[in-house]
């Protein structure tokens, strides 16, 4: 059992009381592992559970760890099930698919979903190129589009498909605990003293921007990069760089405790036109003063809690937001942080569901 996942009991914010679902089970098709990294539909899934005639079904890909027994229930209405088991069983009322990898726009399984949706995360350019054939055929599949970023909203609003924003979120309760000092785990670098902590955590791809990483370095920081792992593996031979490990969900907000700023270096690519990171959040969510490359969401959404860098100034934008750091930046953004929660985030998602699924008479 992973307690450590169990959401708390149950509630309903007050706004939502009159808010009646239908009920529901929402499936989440193999194509990740949920012990790798907690991302989006790791927690959209937990989050969705939380909600009253809701129950969440994440089908494991077991690529990262290999789960203890078939079906594991992580709180009364999130199940984790191992590929290829009979749940059926554990379907109450519609059936809704909620796929996010375009490949399985195909996908079927078991008793006919009565409801689909597609959550179109990532603009398929660059990187995500290979994915650009599948999406008409997504969109095909799907009753309902959500999508993360306004780039790809705006591209197919018009189609006729109902469609609309979800962006990502935080997990405020878990990541706030990195507001207070914490335990410098063992494998975190010692900082000489004097010098301050640059940190990043996340998948060490090719869309992050290394030679700028490179640069604030250069200008003495200590710079701590969290993330290598099997599919991301990333080696910066520099004395002020340190490059760890991915981090389990749940110890990483005792690593972000020891940073004193928090980056998003990503590289302004196309692809990185449609990104609305999820570190983004979680980074408020610990209280830490944040720079990002500039961000088309960011810049959009969050320009008045953001600091932002380039190769040109981001030595001046980190002592920027270093001596501005004070309590009252730090309640601003946690503020921003708290009004993105996942929980929200789900309870959009779900009227969404509701709405076209009664309009569709079903």
């Amino acid at each position: 059992m992973l307690n450590w996942l169990r959401p708390k009991k149950k509630a309903k914010a007050k706004a939502d009381q009159v808010f009646q679902s239908i009920e529901m089970t929402i499936i989440y098709p193999p194509a990740l592992d949920w012990n790798l990294l907690f991302q989006r539909p790791q927690q959209l899934m937990t989050a969705f559970s939380k909600i009253p005639g809701v129950r969440a079904i994440f089908i494991n890909q077991e690529t990262y760890r290999v789960q203890e027994r078939p079906i594991e229930k992580l709180n009364d209405d999130l199940f984790l099930v191992r590929r290829g088991i009979h749940y059926d069983h554990l379907i109450k009322g519609k059936k809704v698919l909620w796929f996010s990898s375009p490949a399985q726009y195909d996908y079927s399984e078991g008793k006919p979903f009565d409801f689909t949706v597609f959550d179109y995360l990532d603009n398929s350019a660059d990187e995500f190129a290979v994915w650009k054939d599948y999406i008409p055929k997504c969109f095909k599949r799907a009753d309902l589009i959500s999508t993360t970023a306004r780039i790809m909203y705006e591209a197919h609003q018009k189609e006729g498909k109902p469609i609309f924003m979800c962006p990502n979120g935080a997990d405020y309760e878990h990541f706030e605990k990195a507001q207070t000092t914490l335990t410098r785990p063992s494998d975190f670098p010692k900082i000489p003293e004097g010098q301050r902590v640059v940190g990043f955590h996340g998948a060490m791809a090719s869309w992050v921007d290394y030679s700028l990483i490179t640069q604030i370095a250069d200008l003495g920081y200590q710079v701590v990069l969290i993330g290598n792992n099997a599919l991301y593996q990333k080696r910066i031979l520099h004395p002020n760089i340190t490059c760890l490990p991915h981090k389990d969900y749940r110890v990483l907000p005792a690593y972000i405790a020891q940073f004193d700023v928090c980056i998003v270096p990503f590289k302004l690519t196309e692809m990185i036109r449609g990104c609305d990171p999820i570190k983004y959040y979680e980074y408020l969510a610990a209280g830490k003063p944040v720079l990002t490359t500039r961000m088309e969401e960011i810049v959009h959404k969050y320009g008045h809690v953001t600091y932002f860098m380039d190769r040109y100034n981001c030595g001046k934008m980190l002592e920027k937001a270093i001596n501005e750091n004070d309590l009252a930046k730090m309640r601003t953004r946690t503020q921003v942080a708290r009004a993105n929660s996942w929980d929200a985030r789900a309870m959009d998602a779900l009227k969404m569901i509701n709405q076209v699924m009664g309009d569709n008479g079903r």
